[in-house]
């Protein structure tokens, strides 16, 4: 069983934040009081409930969950604005609260890459690493101006399209900031040269788990991050972008085997 509770610890800096990125408390769920910790955190458009049922067989297998809503999400607060920088400080916090490390994490699109972030930059962190569908940066000026180009095709604006009618509901509730949508999908659409030198530098066993054919994030291209991860590897489960809620048993299954 999960129990709500906030985190008001300050913490953590990763990559460079602006003024108004000072760190919030976020709103996480905390299951049993004893166990290997487990971090889960949510994509762009959803909050930590739509981790409910892994979480509930994580917590049957005697696992210490940590599932926040990350900022602008659910019942964590708003922000004057967003980022992946202020993203990774508010998990990091959130960490340092609770004197974690050697976690597992569990990071689906939006959450993926702040897992990535925190693999990177504090490796000690991470034992094992779950990346779901998590669309990597582009390398360079040259894949960011291909990305735009791709992005301009009729069969990419219908997955974006898709994509955002999946925030609709969650805004409708009061459950996310819309504020906060345009400025992390920008973000991802940036080259980052950076984050792909520092592939290498993780040292968890690291998951990814691809969407397969039906996902907008293109296969070959997560094949190739976890390749470029010491201890990594690649499965592909054909579902779309939201793996764990469309497949949710094969998903469950790879993630329960890879942890073990």
């Amino acid at each position: 069983m999960l129990r709500d509770g906030g985190q008001t610890t300050r913490g953590g800096a990763g990559p460079s934040a602006g003024a108004w990125e000072a760190v919030l408390p976020l709103h996480c769920r905390i299951s049993a009081p004893s166990g290997r910790p487990t971090v889960l955190l949510h994509a762009l458009g959803e909050t930590g409930a739509s981790w409910d049922r892994l979480a509930a067989e994580l917590t049957a297998g005697g696992r210490r969950l940590y599932v926040p809503d990350l900022r602008g999400h659910g019942l964590s607060p708003r922000s004057p604005g967003y980022s992946f920088a202020a993203l990774y400080a508010d998990v990091v916090a959130l960490l340092d609260a609770h004197g974690l490390s050697g976690i597992d994490l569990v990071g689906h699109s939006m959450g993926g890459h702040v897992g990535w972030l925190l693999a990177q930059r504090q490796p000690s962190r991470v034992r094992r690493l779950v990346i779901e569908d998590t669309p990597p940066p582009p390398r360079d000026a040259a894949a960011e101006a291909e990305l735009a180009a791709r992005s301009t095709g009729d069969g990419s604006r219908a997955q974006v399209v898709a994509l955002y009618r999946e925030f609709r509901a969650l805004r409708r509730t009061g459950g996310l900031d819309a504020a906060a949508v345009r400025p992390i999908i920008d973000e991802l659409r940036r080259a980052d040269g950076e984050w792909w030198r520092r592939l290498p530098d993780v040292t968890a066993r690291t998951l990814v788990i691809s969407g397969g054919l039906s996902s907008p994030v293109p296969r070959p291209l997560l094949a190739e991050v976890a390749a470029r991860v010491p201890h990594g590897r690649m499965v592909a489960v054909d579902a779309g972008h939201y793996v764990h809620r469309d497949a949710p048993e094969r998903f469950d299954a790879e993630v329960l085997a890879f942890l073990a």
